[in-house]
């Protein structure tokens, strides 16, 4: 690595690329993970209800996420000694309680979470590569078997440890490269409304707010149930947005590239390499892999009132209407209800096939004009490797969090038993990710998530003001670095409070609670950190 290194410091710019994305890893890490399940559901549904004028958000959430793992890069690879790494950092400069919080709530994420890249996988399989008729367990246990494997070998170090670097950039790879193809096709089949992708590209805010213009004639034409409609799109705009933050930049990948960096034993002459790394292996790979799935899913079901839709989605959105005018619609019989069904007005059904949730099986469908017989290859080639990278991810991020809790970061037995805790919620993700199991579990699990990453990015903006904590490494002119990374904390809190908002006043008991407890317990640790790093700057 050091010859690499060094030739790469003695190149001219591009000289200094090559050697330096044979160099590159943390970052790849990140994208497997940030490529995963909720960027899938995300840009998908980013593209059913908001076109192609979303298309700001996800590299926009990205760039916030970019900026404050850049700073978390340098805390790391400001220290040399490991009891300096930055969750012992965080407990003596910050707050324990913090620093303790923000590894919960990363174990918490990846068991929760993992489960559902199992559930994902086996979807994959299923629907799209010809596996309808294998049992879900063979699949969860087969896929559990494969990525505990690639963590084991992993957990070695050495050559090992290098071959699953390569596996996680060449799945990387064939996620962005299956979703970029499908996109691709798409412009050259005349398929994509250029001016509408260009106007996309630009920041709307006004948009996280309101309907797009596609559906004012069809709110119109529903009448006195207009209003149902446009709170009804409101609504499931801003879950999506949410969403689309959550999964850019989740709170366990912010503890885990202390970890990947430490792996390679980067120092401080590699700040250069670990800053280009992250904009080489996650910030490059997500945008194109995202934007290619909202441009595709734009072209093929927004405002569309004619668009492939499964019939249990479909369903879904005609019953939340139903359920506005029928108080006591909980309480009908099936027959009423799909009477109900087909007497509803034609602007409602059309609105509720226009806003139904599609999945990568409704995707590859409508996409058979283009590609034939090989969509469903492709996607199911994308979303397999989509899967398994993130699992591996998840596996090893909860790997270095439980060995971390007992004060031996990466000691294998610890790691493997660490890495094993997901993959086996994984492999019983067919029981546990779906119905009110699934709700139980990603319910919390989120409001923790979404609490925290706040929280997490104020550690490291807190840390990277330390004296005490950084010494000499302190950064001398920090006044763009503080601009920047207040901006992306406070998209990170503003996001984090409308998301519970909205879970506050759900109709769902359980929503409402969860987010009552996150609404007052963000400003409370909020405090807790502040007032922490300040008695700890003052202390002799």
């Amino acid at each position: 690595m050091e010859d690499t290194f060094e030739k790469a410091q003695s190149s001219g710019f591009f000289g200094k690329l090559f050697h330096y994305t044979k160099l590159s890893g943390p970052g790849w890490v990140q994208a497997a993970v940030t490529l995963g399940g909720g960027t899938l559901v995300g840009a998908l549904y980013l593209g059913v209800v908001g076109g192609y004028e979303f298309l700001w958000l996800q590299p926009l959430a990205m760039l916030c996420g970019i900026i404050m793992l850049s700073a978390i890069s340098y805390v790391t690879l400001s220290k040399d000694k490991i009891e300096d790494r930055p969750f012992e950092l965080a407990k003596r400069h910050v707050s324990p309680s913090l620093a303790w919080g923000w590894l919960i709530a990363t174990i918490i994420a990846d068991v929760v979470f993992c489960a559902a890249q199992f559930a994902l996988g086996t979807d994959a399989i299923q629907g799209n590569l010809g596996g309808g008729d294998l049992p879900p367990f063979l699949i969860t246990g087969l896929l559990f078997a494969v990525a505990f494997y690639l963590i084991w070998l992993f957990s070695g170090g050495g050559k090992a440890s290098k071959i699953i670097d390569n596996v996680i950039k060449s799945l990387v790879a064939v996620i962005v490269l299956a979703f970029m193809g499908v996109a691709v096709t798409l412009m050259v089949n005349d398929a994509v409304n250029w001016s509408a992708l260009a106007g996309g590209l630009i920041p709307d805010f006004s948009a996280l707010f309101k309907p797009t213009d596609a559906y004012t004639s069809s709110i119109t034409a529903a009448g006195d149930y207009g209003g149902f409609w446009e709170n009804y799109i409101a609504d499931n705009q801003r879950n999506i947005i949410i969403g689309a933050f959550g999964t850019a930049v989740g709170i366990n990948m912010t503890f885990l590239l202390p970890y990947s960096i430490m792996k390679k034993k980067w120092g401080k002459k590699h700040r250069e390499l670990a800053r280009f790394d992250l904009f080489l292996g996650l910030l490059i790979p997500f945008i194109l892999g995202a934007s290619a799935l909202i441009i595709s899913t734009a072209s093929q079901f927004h405002a569309k009132k004619d668009g492939h839709v499964s019939e249990g989605a479909y369903h879904q959105v005609l019953d939340a209407r139903l359920k506005a005018e029928h108080a006591d619609f909980a309480t009908f019989s099936v027959a009423q209800i799909e009477q109900l069904r087909q007497a509803a007005p034609t602007a409602d059904k059309e609105l509720s096939t226009m806003l139904a949730k599609r999945n990568a099986n409704d995707l590859a469908h409508a996409l058979k004009p283009f590609l034939g017989n090989w969509s469903q290859l492709i996607f199911g080639i994308g979303i397999l490797a989509m899967a398994i990278s993130t699992m591996i991810v998840h596996m090893m991020m909860n790997g270095y969090a439980v060995s971390e809790a007992f004060g031996q970061p990466g000691q294998r037995k610890l790691f493997l038993m660490g890495a094993a805790i997901p993959a086996i919620a994984g492999f019983f993700s067919p029981l546990i990710w779906n119905g009110a199991a699934k709700t139980a579990l990603a319910v919390p699990a989120s409001v923790i998530a979404t609490t925290l990453l706040p929280i997490a990015y104020l550690i490291f903006l807190l840390l990277m003001n330390s004296k005490k904590a950084l010494g000499e490494e302190l950064p001398k002119n920090r006044l763009l670095i503080n601009i920047l990374m207040l901006a992306a904390t406070g998209i990170a809190t503003f996001a984090s409070i409308w998301a519970l908002v909205g879970k506050y006043q759900s109709a769902n008991v359980y929503d409402h609670r969860f987010g009552l407890v996150g609404l007052i317990g963000l400003p409370i640790l909020v405090l807790i950190g502040i007032i922490g790093f300040m008695r700890k700057e003052r202390a002799e």
